[in-house]
């Protein structure tokens, strides 16, 4: 998928098949150095939470797993590689559904809130965030994938609409008009910084030529206006994710 903010093109999600929960990561190319750099990534994250990772399982894709890039780290970690077998997608199926879940719902909140298809990545990030936080039918009790993990309910109360209307508070000493002048930049609500409940990643309209992603504290949210809305009611772009 083209034409994102952040120039990249691809992402890639790594999913624990004990409690569904999922990481995305996202990708310029889907060259081995760069697929392989990534999973380090997962791989450091999982460590640093007290977990190890025993097996991996993907589809067939030769070019961005079975190369010896990306054979030898698995190799030093001593993680066996279970890739499916040609044309059997269905043996992975627990991640081609994901794909399609994380597809079809990104979709229908950037349609809904009128965002340009250049923030795909964004609503991605956000939807697997909302994701593991959701509780599903795949793990008993209808629990979240987040409390399957880490074995606390997670946090909500500081969830709020995708691409709705924001305002990001402009500190005393970068106001160009010290009394009179705006105290806040119009602004686009992203998504959210990691775990936490008190800072939110934000489109601010005036920084820089065309915007630029910040991560804010100081940020009040107008969840019934979207920052995108037309006043002709038409839509800017029509947003296609391949299923």
């Amino acid at each position: 998928m083209k034409g994102s903010i952040s120039g990249n093109q691809y992402y890639i999600m790594y999913i624990d098949d004990c409690t569904r929960y999922t990481e995305v990561y996202f990708l310029v190319t889907k060259l081995a150095e760069e697929i392989s750099a990534k999973f380090q990534n997962y791989h450091a994250w999982v460590k640093a939470r007290g977990f190890h990772i025993k097996r991996f399982r993907c589809d067939n894709g030769s070019g961005e797993y079975n190369n010896s890039v990306f054979l030898r780290f698995l190799g030093e970690k001593g993680i066996a590689y279970k890739p499916a077998p040609p044309y059997t997608q269905h043996t992975n199926g627990v991640a081609e559904r994901m794909i399609r879940t994380l597809n079809t719902k990104a979709r229908s909140m950037m349609w809904e809130a009128n965002v340009p298809s250049k923030f795909w990545p964004e609503a991605i990030r956000t939807e697997c965030y909302l994701h593991q936080r959701s509780p599903t039918t795949s793990l008993s009790g209808n629990r979240s994938a987040f409390e399957a993990l880490f074995g606390t309910v997670p946090p909500i109360e500081h969830l709020c609409q995708f691409g709705c209307r924001a305002f990001k508070h402009i500190p005393p000493a970068r106001r160009n008009e010290k009394k009179f002048g705006s105290r806040s930049n119009p602004s686009m609500m992203l998504g959210y910084v990691h775990n936490m409940t008190k800072i939110w990643r934000i489109w601010d309209f005036n920084s820089g030529k065309v915007g630029r992603e910040v991560e804010c504290s100081s940020v009040v949210f107008d969840e019934n206006e979207n920052a995108f809305a037309s006043s002709t009611g038409e839509r800017e772009e029509t947003v296609e994710f391949p299923d």
